[in-house]
């Protein structure tokens, strides 16, 4: 299960993480007893369910105040918590809220990881009534399950395969990855050249991982950048025909950038062509900066007009940059750099899950859904782009949609980035016993 999600369950001593581990995984594989601390080491385990496969990790109980062993099993427990894409906490509604749960709550707020209330030893519809006490941790509806039983264990997997990625985060690397995108004769080969002679830029050149690809590292300010499939604008000889950079090889250099910057020919406007091109990038998951070029040559009584114009025709791209250069002389080109680097940054930019909860509940009680109905919990499940989960009532209609897409956007500085949301329907408590115990490898 290489590359598989990590789910990670953590919570305090006794309240049954490797009876729900044991229940996930479908058998006896950690260790499970009543007496507080026996699970000192971490433990890594696949899980099938609904034709997904994901890795759970137990990890040992943590305490108030803890020393010696407790102290190393507390620094592995929270390790495996950071490098989760998902963290079960676990807690127990007979002995309801304790003072390490307000602890690990606080943390697991300012965590940029999607968390799971997992409100075990609700045996019974009596115990039901319980778990709602765990709202007051501030991280969403608690799911109440069995770990022993195995009541309520098909909830919480469909909860788990709805919150984790389709396979492991990859981490983004340090070294942003940029492509230059375009039309033939807008200048593409014009601009990279003139973006690698400024001041305190070194390029190095180096096989890209296309066949007759090249890409350039770029040191820029002390920071490592690179500008993929670059052959075509430095390569002696080569131009900027169809021949060598059409539609294909766009698409290519798009897929392998985190973002690109798309060129147009100011003169000539925007063209479908290069709106064809801006929407692949959208649709990829990428980030995008337009740079208009030929600027110099643009008429200056029509400068105005134009910009507007074209600032108005993309703004389906939110929050792009459209930045005004001219390749030949120079002008605007310093601006391009830094706005390549901050669309990146909101392109792998992650928000704590209380923030996305603070904001859209503020946001639907200004302009609550149209037809009835609630979001009750939210949070971001990946970057890169940026991707939230909102759990509650139908999907909202488009308009909804963008209205909570714009809040989001403008919240948390996500300007130039796509913003993926995906809606879960609240489903019915109370799963029939039988499914509740389907909970094992090789799913239902």
């Amino acid at each position: 299960m290489s590359g598989a999600p990590l789910v990670a369950v953590i919570g305090h001593q006794n309240v049954g993480k490797s009876t729900l581990v044991n229940r996930l995984v479908g058998r006896r594989e950690a260790i499970a007893h009543e007496t507080p601390g026996v699970t000192r080491d971490r433990l890594e385990m696949p899980v099938r369910w609904r034709g997904r496969e994901f890795t759970v990790i137990d990890t040992g109980g943590l305490v108030s105040r803890p020393r010696g062993v407790e102290a190393v099993v507390a620094r592995q427990a929270l390790r495996a918590a950071e490098e989760a894409d998902l963290i079960l906490l676990m807690v127990d509604v007979q002995g309801g809220i304790t003072a390490e749960d307000e602890t690990l709550a606080e943390r697991l707020r300012r965590s940029n990881r999607p968390v799971l209330v997992t409100a075990n030893k609700v045996d019974g519809e009596a115990q039901e009534p319980l778990a709602a006490e765990f709202h007051g941790l501030g991280l969403g509806e608690p799911v109440p399950v069995s770990a022993l039983h195995g009541r309520g264990t098909g909830e919480l997997l469909d909860r788990i395969v709805d919150l984790i990625p389709d396979q492991a985060e990859p981490q983004v690397e340090d070294e942003a990855r940029f492509s230059i995108v375009g039309r033939p004769n807008v200048g593409k080969s014009s601009l990279f050249n003139r973006l690698v002679r400024e001041d305190r830029v070194v390029v190095h050149d180096e096989p890209g991982t296309t066949r007759d690809s090249v890409d350039s590292l770029v040191e820029l300010d002390g920071r490592q950048v690179r500008f993929v499939d670059t052959a075509g604008f430095r390569r002696a000889g080569m131009t900027e025909g169809v021949e060598y950079y059409g539609l294909v090889r766009a698409i290519r250099a798009i897929d392998r950038a985190h973002v690109a910057l798309l060129v147009i020919d100011a003169t000539e406007g925007l063209t479908g062509e290069d709106k064809r091109v801006a929407a692949r990038v959208w649709e990829a998951g990428r980030g995008l900066v337009v740079a208009m070029n030929k600027w110099d040559l643009v008429p200056s009584g029509e400068r105005a007009e134009r910009f507007v114009r074209l600032e108005r025709q993309l703004r389906l791209f939110h929050g792009a940059p459209v930045l005004r250069i001219s390749a030949l002389t120079g002008a605007g080109v310093g601006r391009i750099a830094p706005a390549l680097i901050s669309v990146h940054e909101a392109w792998s930019r992650r928000v704590p899950t209380a923030e996305v909860n603070r904001v859209l509940e503020e946001a639907t009680a200004a302009h609550p859904p149209p037809g009835g109905g609630r979001l009750l919990y939210a949070t971001q499940v990946r970057a890169s782009p940026p991707t939230f989960v909102l759990f509650g009532g139908r999907v909202p209609v488009p308009t909804y949609r963008r209205y909570l897409e714009g809040v989001l956007r403008d919240s948390f500085g996500l300007g130039g980035t796509p913003i993926r949301l995906v809606f879960r329907a609240r489903r019915a408590s109370g799963r029939a016993p039988g499914r509740a115990r389907a909970g094992r490898r090789g799913g239902r």
